[in-house]
């Protein structure tokens, strides 16, 4: 495999040019620089470390999800029943909402009406001691 420039490398791989120079300089990438201190780096160090960019070309989607893997079934299935425990939950939750409100209303109809302003009567004990 050929060796790349620093741009080429961005450009074809899924890195930023800050990280790809820290670690070029750091180790974590190995690369030379050549009498220009223009960095030289293999192709197969850059597959090594980082992931290629999908083709610009292509005008579709990547398709991340590969139907073959029993992994991502099993983790799929399991999200699908979590969610749809959720969701069991959130109707559950929202009937119990509900009854609660209708329990409300119905405690608020039974309630006298508010006399605001309304001088409060005397009770009848405070009558006949008052004679």
């Amino acid at each position: 495999m050929g060796k790349v420039s620093v741009r080429e490398a961005v450009k074809h791989y899924q890195v930023s040019r800050p990280t790809l120079m820290k670690h070029l300089k750091s180790g974590k990438l190995t690369g030379s620089k050549d009498g220009q201190s223009t960095w030289a780096i293999d192709q197969s160090e850059l597959t090594r470390v980082y992931t290629a960019r999908a083709s610009s070309d292509s005008v579709d989607q990547p398709n991340f999800t590969t139907p073959n893997n029993p992994v991502s079934s099993n983790e799929n299935s399991l999200l699908q029943v979590k969610l749809d425990a959720a969701l069991e939950t959130i109707e559950r939750l929202e009937a119990d909402k509900a009854d609660w409100k209708q329990q409300a209303q119905s405690l608020a109809r039974l309630m006298p009406p508010d006399r605001a302003g309304e001088v409060p009567k005397r009770s009848l004990w405070s009558r006949i001691k008052s004679r």
